[in-house]
């Protein structure tokens, strides 16, 4: 492969791998550790990594630690490890809200999230 061949390569990866499709989530997001948990009002048996640093210090910034906050963000989803298996995780393009959650929001996931949280 000549250095023209490795450039136009290299061009058409950038270009695909920028204009990945965006989704917008709503869920219950939760932090302790510095380690991120959504869990999706669409699913309530799913709980995705959000390994985002902004989101985490906004949560912080407004959040009692380990308080479960109403989230909506647009970003995409992603998988950590093996092609075949892996950890699924949200990597976060905007933040649009993070606030107390408000009574009826994702009624789906339970509002008591102790037995997935660390002691």
């Amino acid at each position: 492969m000549n250095s023209k061949e490795i450039l136009a390569a290299l061009v058409v990866f950038l270009a695909m791998a920028a204009c990945r499709r965006t989704t917008d989530v709503r869920g219950i997001y939760v932090n302790q550790d510095s380690s991120g948990t959504l869990f999706p009002c669409t699913d309530a048996t799913a709980a995705v990594l959000v390994p985002d640093r902004a989101l985490a210090m906004r949560y912080f910034a407004t959040m009692s630690p380990s308080q479960a906050a109403y989230v909506e963000l647009r970003g995409f989803t992603a998988k950590s490890g093996s092609i075949y298996s892996g950890r699924p995780y949200f990597v976060v393009k905007q933040i649009i809200a993070l606030r107390p959650r408000a009574e009826g929001e994702c009624p789906a996931v339970a509002h008591s999230l102790n037995s997935v949280l660390k002691d």
